[in-house]
């Protein structure tokens, strides 16, 4: 083969080089594509069920009954463990012919018959400790007991301190921006300033059978049903760990939002939700089963809403008392 000959082969070789290097390049990012692609439909579908399940995460349950049944701490009695051991100690000495090594016989026994002295100063000792440690612990429990007694009375000023100590009602940012609480007498009426639609996302994510992502604007109806789910989860969550906290038979949770009043053209705070949540009812339900709007049936509740329109206003269904714990 002549220079001419070679230099073609040479050319060829670099060109199919080339494209191979061109296709997997396409493979590449085609691969990359549909990884993304899949990224980003499973962070929108995992968005989306996050928001409409709010209720399932719940805070534990404290049991008042047994709190209010539980017996006081058991006072201690004196005990003589480090003198029994003392006194064995005395009892197993037998003098030995090179006892005069430390000291003599007389003197070991001495020793010995000292430590029992020490062992009864250390029993005593021990005794005051657990003294000191047990009526703490009765103050304690008996703090508790009439704390939880009071609980079971339906006290509003102990309902107040468990609700204001709970921290975790508002943990999660989904849940909403701010709740305030009125309470009456085995009951209490939770405000819930929650989030505007704009939680929901105006786009839906799918991947096409070509592994692209196909964002498309959400259809009216599917974006307001989102909403209404959420603050029915919101609503659910709240009544569950207000149950979960307070040995209260009843909940009010009204949901709250800022929207305009065409009454009077300004943004205003109003409930477009407000339910009566039964103990009984609400811990038959399977959390993990339900749709959330749905389950609004199973109580006494205000809500108006339509899939075009969305929420509109509602009238609170207990009146609510002017002193509130805001959060």
């Amino acid at each position: 083969m002549g220079w001419k000959g070679t230099m073609r082969s040479v050319v060829a070789a670099a060109r199919a080089a080339d494209r191979e290097a061109q296709r997997r390049q396409k493979q590449d990012q085609k691969t990359q594509m549909i990884a993304n692609s899949t990224s980003a439909v499973e962070d929108w579908e995992n968005y989306v069920e996050n928001l409409v399940s709010i209720h399932i995460a719940m805070v534990d349950m404290i049991d008042w009954q047994k709190i209010a049944s539980q017996p006081g701490p058991r006072e201690p009695v004196l005990g003589s463990g480090h003198c029994d051991r003392a006194e064995m100690a005395l009892t197993k000495f037998k003098p030995s012919v090179f006892d005069f090594l430390r000291g003599g016989s007389a003197k070991l026994r001495a020793l010995l018959e000292a430590k029992i002295d020490e062992a009864a100063a250390l029993d005593q000792e021990q005794y005051q400790d657990a003294l000191a440690a047990h009526a703490k612990a009765a103050a304690e429990w008996e703090d508790e007991n009439e704390f939880a007694k009071r609980l079971l009375r339906g006290e509003a000023a102990a309902i107040r301190q468990v609700v204001e100590e709970m921290q975790s009602l508002s943990e999660t940012d989904l849940v909403g921006t701010s709740i305030e609480f009125s309470f009456g007498v085995d009951f209490i009426h939770a405000m819930v300033k929650v989030h505007g639609d704009d939680i929901v996302p105006s786009t839906r994510r799918k991947q096409l059978a070509s592994g692209r992502l196909s964002e498309t604007k959400m259809p009216v109806g599917q974006f307001n049903e989102l909403y209404q789910d959420y603050v029915s989860s919101v609503a659910l969550k709240t009544a569950g760990d207000l149950f979960h906290i307070l040995p209260l038979s009843e909940v009010y949770v009204s949901c709250m939002v800022t929207m305009l009043n065409s009454q009077t053209g300004y943004q205003e705070l109003t409930p477009i939700l407000s339910i009566h949540f039964v103990r009984d009812a609400f811990m038959r339900l399977n959390l993990h089963g339900i749709d959330p709007s749905d389950a609004m049936r199973n109580f006494r509740h205000a809500m108006k809403f339509s899939k075009t329109k969305g929420f509109s206003a509602v009238e609170l269904l207990e009146p609510v008392e002017t002193s509130a714990a805001g959060r």
